[in-house]
């Protein structure tokens, strides 16, 4: 987009809404100035319409839509941290990836060149009381293992580290009997390979890898390629040469990497969670057209540096904006998805002192009430958006997001079979904190729902 057409459109807050993902790859500046044209309309409240046709199930969710990643896994005492269990119970999370970039050496006993049996066995005996889907990840090669100044894996080593996957299945499925059926024996090497120019020796390292994985335990499903991002190429390219040995594929997507980016454009980005779902699907279909492939997000979050200063995801706008990719996820149709993560000082759902952020809230919420047929909705404002769930009976949910700087005054239409008098529980997170209360319809649509919030309403049988 040229330059010009942005500052001609500048005065146009409704049509930079429209035309910001093509801005974004324009200077800060622009950022700025776009932005700009936009808030300059945000004082008082937006009129906001939003209907549901109950009739229409555009996909269904389940707990393994809503998952996270496990990063306390290194750590005997912090994976055993009692505290810390109840509190994933507490989420209900369906779905834990466990992994961690140094996994392949803290969890083995470097002089013996081998897994560490014993502390693996006290880590997942952790999870025995736990009745998540472990995706377990093997992120790289043991130090012990010749590799080049760049990182890539010396091809003499390609045996060695496929037997050092396959001891892994050996000992988790086999020898401690926990039966984990998801593994991924690779994690976010495409960048170091691609700029070498050797994509096709990481995609054989995966073959090996996989094969003897099978070899051990033939039920396991492998994933792949664990992209660092969402690249079609790099996805064609891996399934081309790997489709044989691949039951899931697994990639990651952070929306920034720079901490100044403005609330408005993180917002913005949410859609796009759903499109990368839908384009990888569509290259998957084109490869493997007789078998269906899950799809795995295996890691998502605001910001992809953890030393950018980025503190969003603690806040409320975090769990806003979570619900929001949760929402373009579940609408997508994705089969797993994992954010990054479960518990840190940086990222986590959970702060070290084993406090839940706002955004642990909104997986809780997920888990328990937005599973189930997901139902089609429209809206007249892209910053403002509803997520609608069948749980089966009469059960169904109302997710409203406002992921905008000024309050939404809400039209809903498909709610007419409701008795607008009737009180219905209703659950709120925004800068005050999350609340819990009854409201009746009318309520409800007299007051706006205000900036950076959700409403979570049960409903019951929809009637007309």
């Amino acid at each position: 987009m040229r330059r010009r057409t942005i500052f001609q459109l500048a005065a146009s807050g409704a049509v930079i809404a429209t035309l910001w993902h093509d801005v974004q790859k324009q200077d800060s500046f622009l950022y700025w100035l776009a932005e700009k044209a936009v808030r300059a309309e945000d004082s008082g409240t937006r009129n906001v319409e939003i209907s549901i046709d109950w009739a229409t199930v555009v996909a269904n969710s389940t707990p393994l839509t809503f998952g996270s990643n496990d990063f306390q896994v290194t750590s005997i005492k912090k994976a055993t941290d009692p505290e810390y269990r109840n509190l994933l119970e507490e989420v209900g999370f369906g779905l834990i990836r466990i992994h961690h970039a140094k996994i392949s050496d803290r969890w083995t006993n470097q002089d013996a060149k081998t897994w560490d049996v014993a502390k693996i066995k006290t880590i997942y005996e952790a999870y025995s009381g736990n009745k998540a889907t472990i995706v377990q990840n093997i992120p790289n090669w043991a130090k012990w293992m010749e590799t080049d100044d760049n990182g890539l894996l010396n091809p003499k080593e390609y045996d060695n580290y496929a037997a050092f996957c396959a001891e892994l299945v050996k000992i988790i499925n086999g020898q401690l009997n926990h039966q984990v059926m998801y593994w991924e024996p690779l994690n976010e090497q495409d960048n170091r390979y691609h700029k070498a120019g050797k994509l096709d020796e990481l995609w054989r390292i995966y073959n090996l890898v996989a094969q003897a994985m099978k070899a051990q335990d033939p039920r396991i499903k492998l994933g792949g390629p664990v992209l660092t991002w969402d690249n079609s190429g790099r996805l064609a390219g891996f399934l081309e040469a790997c489709k044989d040995n691949v039951d899931f594929i697994s990639w990651h997507r952070y929306a920034s990497g720079n901490a100044e980016d403005s609330t408005y454009n993180l917002m913005s980005y949410t859609p796009n969670y759903g499109e990368q779902v839908r384009r990888f699907r569509q290259i998957t279909q084109q490869y493997i057209p007789d078998r269906k492939l899950p799809l795995f997000l295996g890691e998502y979050n605001i910001n992809y540096s953890w030393q950018s200063g980025e503190t969003r995801q603690h806040t409320h706008i975090g769990g806003v904006w979570f619900a929001s990719v949760l929402k373009h996820l579940a609408e997508a149709g994705v089969d797993m998805a994992a954010s990054w993560n479960i518990k840190d000082g940086v990222y986590g759902l959970i702060d070290p002192a084993n406090k839940m952020r706002p955004a642990a809230q909104v997986f809780a919420w997920a888990i328990k009430y937005l599973t189930g047929e997901v139902i089609k909705t429209d809206t007249s404002h892209s910053l403002v958006e509803a997520m609608a769930v069948k749980q089966g009976g009469e059960k169904r949910s109302l997710l409203l997001i406002n992921k905008s700087v000024k309050p939404a005054s809400l039209k809903v239409d498909g709610l007419s079979g409701i008795n607008n008098s009737q009180p219905l529980p209703i659950f709120y997170l925004d800068k005050n904190g999350v609340r819990e209360t009854t409201i009746t319809l009318d309520s409800l649509f007299n007051k706006p729902l205000p900036a950076y919030s959700l409403a979570l309403l049960h409903l019951g049988r929809i009637s007309g």
